[in-house]
C-alpha cells in the first residue's frame, strides 16, 4: 500500500511530537528546537512557518523557516535567521525534496528564500536553488587530556594562553546574574568596535532560561575584561558571542577564555569547540586569523538561495561591502545608543 505523505506547517498541538523528533535525530541541532524560535519570536517579531513531512502518521522531516521582512532585503524566508545554521533535518532524500518544494512554494511572496545547512545537501536536490559559501566555519576538536590539547597548539597560542596566566587572569564559568551583565558589558564593545547591532540583553537572559548555555568571564581582579556565550548541543560547545574590553588586548584575555572554555569541554566530555564563521573580508580577517590559530580543522558553511526571479538573489560577498559602510557609521555612536536601538536595526538583517 502507498504510503501517506504531506507537509504542513507545525501547529501548536504537535510541539511535543516536534521536539522528540528533533531530540532523537542525529543530525538535528539544538537550533532545530523550539526554544529557538521563541527566542526569534519573542524579541525580532518574525513569523515562524515551520515545515513538518508527516509520512504515515510520524514526522520524518522538518524545516525551521521564519518569514522575516526589512527595509533593506524586503520580505524573504530564512532558516533560521541570526544564527549559522538551520535547514533541513529529513530521514530521507524524499522527504528532503519535499520539504524543499513546500518551502519554495511558501516563499512565492517573498523576494527569495534562504537556508542555511550544516551540511551540504545533495546536488540533484538543491538543482533549482544557488549555492553560496564565503563564510568558514572553525572548530577545535579535542584532546582527552589538556597536556595533550595545549601541547597540540602553535607556539604562540601556547605564549598567549602564558602571558594571560602570568598577568594574574582567571577564568570564571556560570550563569548567575553578575556573570551575564559583566558579558554584556564587554560584548557591547565589541559590536560597538566591529561596527555591528548587539543582541538585546532580554534575549540572552532568556536564553539562559531555555537553553542549555553557560557563560565565561576573563577577570582581571573584580574587573571583566573578556567574555563568551557558550551554547551547548550534544557533543558540541558552541561558542556562539563574544566580546572584550580593548584597552587589555595585550595581556590576551581572550586566550585564557578559549584556553579555560577548552578545559572545561575536556573536563565534561564534549568532543567539540565550534568556534563559528568568519570571512578574512569581515573585521579586516582579525577574527578569521584568531580562530584559524585555533581550530584543528575546517568547513564551509553553504547556503542556498532560491528566487522565482534569479536578480532578486542576494550576494553575500556584496553584502560584506555594506556592512563595512554601514559598521564606519555605527562605530560612532555612543555604546549606551547602541544598546536601546540594536533590536531595531538588526531586524533589517539576518
Amino acid at each position: 500500500m502507498k504510503s501517506q505523505r504531506e507537509v504542513r506547517l507545525l501547529n501548536k498541538d504537535e510541539y511535543e511530537t516536534y521536539q522528540s523528533f528533533v531530540k532523537n535525530h542525529p543530525d538535528a541541532l539544538y537550533l532545530h528546537g523550539l526554544e529557538i524560535m521563541d527566542l526569534i519570536v519573542h524579541h525580532f517579531r518574525f513569523s515562524p512557518s515551520y515545515l513538518v513531512a508527516w509520512v504515515d502518521g510520524s514526522i520524518r522531516g522538518v524545516l525551521p523557516l521564519f518569514k522575516t521582512s526589512s527595509l533593506v532585503e524586503g520580505v524573504r524566508y530564512v532558516s533560521i535567521p541570526f544564527f549559522p545554521f538551520g535547514g533541513v533535518v529529513s530521514d530521507d532524500d524524499e522527504v528532503t525534496k519535499m520539504l524543499l518544494e513546500k518551502a519554495k512554494e511558501l516563499a512565492q511572496d517573498g523576494k527569495f528564500l534562504e537556508i542555511r545547512q550544516q551540511k551540504p545537501l545533495k546536488e540533484d536536490l538543491v538543482s533549482h536553488f544557488v549555492k553560496q559559501s564565503p563564510i568558514t566555519d572553525f572548530l577545535i576538536d579535542l584532546r582527552s587530556s589538556e597536556e595533550e590539547m595545549l601541547a597540540s597548539f602553535s607556539k604562540d597560542v601556547r605564549y598567549d594562553i602564558r602571558k594571560a596566566q602570568k598577568n594574574g587572569l582567571i577564568v570564571v564559568i556560570g550563569t548567575e546574574k553578575k556573570r551575564l551583565d559583566d558579558f554584556y558589558n564587554v560584548y557591547l564593545n565589541t559590536r560597538k568596535r566591529r561596527g555591528v547591532p548587539a543582541w538585546p540583553y532580554t534575549l540572552f537572559e532568556e536564553a539562559l532560561r531555555t537553553c542549555t548555555t553557560t557563560i565565561a568571564v576573563t577577570y582581571l581582579g573584580e574587573k571583566p575584561i573578556a567574555a563568551a556565550f557558550l551554547f551547548f548541543d550534544r557533543e558540541t560547545i558552541e561558542y556562539a558571542f563574544a566580546g572584550t574590553d580593548y584597552c587589555y588586548n595585550k595581556i590576551s584575555p581572550y586566550y585564557i577564555l578559549l584556553w579555560e572554555i577548552i578545559c572545561y569541554g575536556i573536563t565534561q566530555k564534549y568532543a567539540i569547540v565550534d568556534l563559528g564563521g568568519s570571512t578574512r573580508e569581515m573585521n579586516d580577517g582579525n577574527m578569521y586569523a584568531f580562530k584559524e590559530k585555533w581550530a584543528t580543522r575546517q568547513r564551509e558553511i553553504p547556503y542556498y538561495f532560491y528566487a522565482a526571479d534569479s536578480k532578486d538573489i542576494p550576494s553575500l560577498d556584496a553584502s560584506f561591502g555594506l556592512y563595512r559602510l554601514y559598521g564606519k557609521v555605527w562605530r560612532l555612536l555612543p555604546k549606551k545608543m547602541i544598546e536601546v536601538i540594536s533590536p531595531i536595526v538588526i531586524r533589517q538583517f539576518k
